[in-house]
């Protein structure tokens, strides 16, 4: 998807703002939720509760596999102005 027009193009700003939005909420869910979810659990890597390993490096991770799904599915390349047409076209 190229956007030309401006409508176009506060189209595709909504739509990744929302799926950074969607991202931001996956990885809150995720920390939070094996950080309270684990807590109980007695079981220790390298001196270290198992929510903490899940939770915290796992955050990490879950956040750098999505920003790539949205660079890759999401983001597109364009110049923000009135004359339009992709960066690429300079």
């Amino acid at each position: 998807m190229k956007p030309t027009t401006r409508e176009e193009k506060n189209q595709q700003v909504r739509k990744e703002a929302k799926a950074t939005v969607i991202l931001f909420v996956i990885c809150f869910l995720w920390h939070v939720g094996f950080g309270y979810g684990l807590s109980g659990v007695p079981i220790y890597v390298c001196n270290l509760p198992l929510w903490w390993i899940v939770s915290t490096p796992g955050v990490f991770v879950v956040g750098v596999v999505g920003v790539i799904f949205l660079l890759k599915k999401v983001f597109v390349n364009f110049v923000l102005d009135e004359e339009g047409g992709d960066i690429n076209d300079r």
